[in-house]
């Protein structure tokens, strides 16, 4: 086969010539939403279509001994016959793709697979293709699904707890008078670097990047058990860190990195004094409380909407029955499958999961993947059924808000989104989904109810019981 080629089923599955050629095809698997066929093209045609190629360029064609456009096919076609196999190939399986949806009166889910098997110079091109149909799916008026709208009335001691909660989590640092070593509670400023460039930027290099030891969360995973009570103010060290999880990408096992520690800070006695309210920009602790608050509000707003989504999709899963794609469904199972596996090996599994056997555990995440491709496949008909779609602007705006995710960062996110255009769609599909689920609420028929802060949790609690959903 020949170097670098590529194949992939382009939107529309343009035809060549738009004549019927020579296909030699079987049926490998054949299910109610899935079918796999081998498809066989005879080099005869391959070759055909490489001389209508460069009977195109020839025209246009200088070489040495010819007059511009005079060169035999057979010398043009010795010199550029490698540059339009790409292109050839792509037309051809592309014209057989379409023939068999077309023979077939095939109803695509989505675009093909397709698995170059063999080609090699005179003898056929074999290729197989792999096609996920359609499920039959009969919307019902949205009108008659009932859910419930929340909203949260807090009471002045709701708002006092709050507040008093923000106090007892707040921290003060101050710069460690003996040089010792890093310990959990510390506030480390790092400066980390790598050479590699498979790396993205963002991760890529840091200068005097704070890290509060407390937190689980880590920007380069197990940062902290490289740091703690073994590196003190001004060291420097090389470290290896797997990226791969983070990444997904197995050539990132063993990332090395320069870590340098430019200061540590220890946790101090936190008080609302003058200089704490003026640095932070409040006129008084009660324009502090008022934004608390406020911010509060906000928050148990979008825990409400986590909710209601979450409400919504558990109806949506039990009212719609349909036949899932099999191909779709296979492909989900195993991303899950491998996370669980990655999750064993790191001895990360869910307590409740260490205990099954690998069959029930199967079972288990079977259930769930249906779920997930059940509702994926329905959320999609329905974008399509009500013509729902996320405009440039609307994306824009999902990728700011995005970057402001991570304060400091915001301008490596962006260069690293611009630089690789396939991880936008991370950020199209939630917002999408939202969309469409708005959509659906905005028909739904909404009943009002107030909840307090108690009520909330219990709430929460039972719409995110994890044990329940992996029933």
């Amino acid at each position: 086969m020949p170097q670098g080629v590529k194949v992939q089923v382009l939107s529309g599955l343009p035809l060549v010539y738009g004549d019927r050629r020579n296909m030699d095809f079987k049926e490998l698997k054949s299910k109610k939403l899935f079918k796999e066929y081998s498809l066989i093209i005879p080099y005869e045609d391959f070759d055909k279509e490489i001389n209508h190629k460069i009977e195109k360029i020839i025209p246009n064609v200088s070489l040495p001994g010819f007059r511009k456009g005079k060169a035999p096919l057979n010398i043009v076609k010795k010199k550029y016959e490698e540059s339009v196999f790409n292109e050839v190939i792509q037309s051809l399986i592309n014209l057989k793709t379409a023939e068999i949806i077309k023979e077939k009166k095939l109803n695509l889910f989505r675009q093909p697979k397709i698995d170059l098997k063999k080609f090699n110079k005179n003898q056929p091109l074999e290729f197989e293709l792999k096609f996920d149909l359609q499920p039959e799916i009969e919307l019902q008026d949205f009108k008659n699904i009932k859910l419930n709208k929340y909203e949260i009335k807090f009471s002045k001691k709701d708002l006092d707890n709050q507040y008093k909660l923000f106090i007892s989590n707040q921290k003060n640092f101050s710069r460690i008078k003996t040089n010792r070593f890093a310990k959990k509670g510390d506030k480390i400023t790092i400066n980390f670097k790598t050479d590699n460039q498979d790396v993205p930027e963002y991760l890529r290099s840091q200068n005097n990047l704070p890290i509060d030891t407390d937190l689980e969360q880590e920007i380069l995973p197990k940062l902290n058990k490289e740091i703690l009570s073994k590196l003190k103010e001004g060291d420097t060290k090389k470290i290896n860190i797997d990226l791969s999880i983070l990444l997904k990408n197995d050539k990132l096992k063993k990332v090395i990195y320069d870590i340098s520690i430019v200061s540590i800070e220890e946790k101090t006695k936190f008080e609302i004094n003058k200089e704490y309210l003026e640095r932070n920009g409040f006129k008084s602790e009660e324009d502090l409380k008022e934004v608390l608050k406020n911010n509060t509000i906000r928050q148990y707003e979008q825990g409400v909407k986590e909710i209601e989504k979450k409400q919504l999709m558990d109806f949506l899963n039990k009212t719609y029955k349909f036949d899932l794609p099999e191909g779709v469904l296979e492909e989900d199972f195993e991303e899950i499958w491998q996370r669980l596996e990655n999750a064993k090996k790191n001895n990360k599994m869910d307590a409740d999961d260490k205990v099954l056997s690998d069959d029930k555990l199967k079972n288990r995440y079977k259930k769930i993947s249906e779920r997930r491709v059940r509702l994926a496949v329905l959320l999609q008909f329905i974008a399509k059924e009500f013509k729902i779609s996320i405009s440039q602007e609307e994306l824009n705006l999902g990728i700011k808000q995005y970057a402001s995710q991570y304060p400091g960062q915001e301008k490596e996110i962006l260069e690293y989104i611009n630089k690789n255009p396939n991880s936008i769609e991370s950020i199209r599909g939630p917002l999408l989904e939202q969309k469409i689920i708005d959509n659906i609420i905005s028909k739904a028929d909404i009943t009002k109810k107030s909840i307090n802060d108690e009520q909330y949790k219990k709430l929460e609690q039972e719409t995110f019981d994890i044990k329940r959903d992996k029933l």
